[in-house]
């Protein structure tokens, strides 16, 4: 999918803790050039397409809950987000995946979900 042409269309933002932390910047900013710029590309196709970025790039995990989905060499990561307010996505929790996605992550977005609107 090509990103090149257009514009963003959302806008994106980390979700943030309490004690003002931010995990998924954190998470990103611990991978190495290679890695980070491909999720980057993947951020960016999120920016521009929005809920309509189809598979194998996003998937919905059902209550307004997605995750962006990335492979680098044989490596797979997830990015869980949300969106709020008209065109703003969330990203709220970030994994390097080595099976299914786990139950554990998907509750851990949810709650951060729950959180930022809480905090709103």
């Amino acid at each position: 999918m090509d990103t090149t042409e257009s514009e963003p269309k959302y806008r994106v933002v980390f979700y943030q803790t309490p004690q003002g932390t931010e995990p998924v910047r954190e998470w990103l900013q611990s991978l190495d050039k290679v890695k980070k710029l491909q999720l980057g590309q993947a951020i960016q196709m999120l920016q521009i397409n929005g809920p309509s970025l189809p598979m194998p790039y996003a998937c919905p995990l059902g209550k307004g809950l997605y995750e962006l989905r990335e492979r680098v060499g044989k490596v797979r990561y997830r990015i869980f987000y949300a969106f709020n307010e008209g065109r703003l996505v969330i990203l709220l929790h970030a994994v390097t995946k080595d099976q299914r996605t786990v139950e554990n992550d998907i509750a851990t977005a949810r709650r951060r979900l729950k959180d930022y609107i809480d905090r709103r």
